[in-house]
């Protein structure tokens, strides 16, 4: 199974946070196909396990994008695919979004230098700051990014394929009224990555 990092943004003024994770799939020579048949396929049962109302349970198909991809810090080169995928979800101020990536651009640059890491996958749980109690008991959890969490563990354990922690990022959790800074944990935790 898979573990999870974190990293997000807060803004006093604004009314969400988010907690996000990197991580990588060892799928060996699979073609892509069929990765993302058994990733959809995990999606789809990671979406009934965690007991979200907020996420409908039908079959989760991930969508292509073609670009353009973004950059990772403004004066980083741009990646470069063919394609990447995605897929996004959720309502009532929970909203899940994540892609899946190749480790490889088309130029040979790889991105997580970690062995066996053919696929990339970003994920970021994003949440209303006033969650009502109610809506925390609909997804069986006391704080929000908990649901994250459990989401994560749960797609683990329904991929086929190891699931390995890239990079572990800090983020702000909203607590009590306030903004909380999530350290990360040491680099040896999150692979050794930057």
């Amino acid at each position: 199974m898979g573990s999870w990092d974190h990293r997000g943004m807060a803004n006093g003024k604004g009314g969400f946070s988010m907690a996000m994770w990197e991580y990588g799939l060892k799928t060996g020579d699979l073609a892509e196909e069929e990765m993302v048949k058994r990733f959809e396929k995990a999606l789809t049962r990671a979406a009934k396990a965690t007991s979200d109302p907020h996420i409908a349970k039908s079959r989760k198909k991930l969508r292509k994008n073609t670009g353009p991809f973004g950059r990772s810090t403004p004066d980083s080169e741009p990646p470069d695919y063919d394609h990447i995928y995605f897929f996004n979800s959720g309502r009532r101020g929970c909203h899940l979004f994540l892609k899946l990536y190749p480790n490889m651009e088309r130029n040979g640059r790889i991105k997580f230098p970690r062995e066996g890491v053919t696929w990339c996958m970003y994920l970021d749980f994003s949440y209303g700051r006033d969650l009502p109690p109610e809506i925390l008991a609909d997804l069986e959890v006391e704080k929000p990014e908990e649901y994250g969490e459990n989401f994560m563990r749960e797609l683990s354990q329904f991929f086929p394929h190891e699931i390995v922690l890239l990079k572990e990022y800090e983020y702000f959790r909203w607590e009590n009224g306030q903004d909380v800074h999530v350290v990360p944990r040491e680099a040896a935790e999150s692979g050794g990555q930057d």
